[in-house]
């Protein structure tokens, strides 16, 4: 079972690049307890190697992760930015996006973070969905969407 709370969810989080949204997302996983201490670090240098931004419509999103070795207890994360942040495109390394939203993932094994993955892609494949998710304002209302959508 995926983990998801209010405390994991940022609305309007301001940030000046893609280390320190990673950075927030991994810290409010860690003080829950669903990770290890270096699970945010482990994602920062991740995110370095495998790029995570998706140039999704209309406007790209990321889904930063780690390896399932620090997680605990599988959970989401999740960032709406107030101004766009920079991510590398997952497709192409060298291309730039300015994100709005931030999923970052952990999963306590690899064949469940596939499926975490295909099913936010499936999801987010619908640009009316993610402008929904994008525009809601209050953490408790942003829980309950994720979790009637992704059937958590």
């Amino acid at each position: 079972m995926v983990r998801l709370q209010e405390s994991f969810i940022f609305v309007d989080l301001e940030a000046q690049d893609s280390d320190e949204v990673i950075a927030a997302l991994a810290g409010s996983l860690f003080e829950a307890g669903s990770v290890a201490e270096g699970y945010g670090k482990a994602a920062i240098e991740r995110e370095r190697i495998h790029a995570t931004g998706l140039p999704t419509r209309p406007f790209p999103i990321a889904f930063p992760h780690a390896d399932s070795e620090g997680v605990h207890q599988s959970a989401l994360a999740v960032a709406i930015h107030k101004t766009p942040v920079v991510f590398r495109n997952m497709a192409d390394p060298d291309e730039e996006l300015a994100v709005e939203l931030v999923i970052m993932l952990a999963n306590k094994s690899p064949e469940e973070q596939i499926e975490t993955l295909r099913s936010l892609a499936e999801l987010f494949g619908d640009p009316d969905k993610l402008s929904e998710l994008r525009y809601l304002k209050r953490e408790a209302k942003i829980v309950e969407w994720l979790k009637r959508e992704l059937a958590l």
